[in-house]
């Protein structure tokens, strides 16, 4: 099964950062971080996990952004989707992601791989 390439990274506040990315044949590595330094996670998603992945990544609307309220620092998600020349981004603060149940929902399902 092919999968939908894409790219999540979060940067919050107080050095933190999560980093997500999902390749066309479903290898993974999560870089994420705060004051303390994480050895980045690799792996390989089986079938089914794909599966699911592409499933959400399909009922993904139009790219869209949801800018930060004003003073708001930290917290903003960019979700790159697709290989170029053909990515679709979706920029978002993490405090808006109610808003926007597709995307969320794949976001959830990459925070637990």
């Amino acid at each position: 099964m092919s999968l939908t390439p894409l790219h999540y990274r979060v940067v919050g506040q107080d050095d933190y950062m999560l980093d997500i990315s999902v390749d066309s044949a479903g290898a993974y590595r999560i870089d994420c971080g705060d004051h303390t330094s994480h050895t980045p996670r690799q792996g390989q998603l089986n079938e089914v996990a794909c599966s699911n992945l592409q499933a959400l990544i399909d009922t993904l609307g139009a790219p869209r952004e949801h800018p930060a309220p004003e003073g708001t620092t930290g917290f903003v998600a960019t979700l790159s989707v697709g290989s170029p020349p053909e990515i679709r981004r979706y920029r978002i603060w993490e405090g808006a992601l109610e808003q926007e149940p597709d995307i969320l929902a794949l976001v959830r399902a990459l925070e637990v791989i």
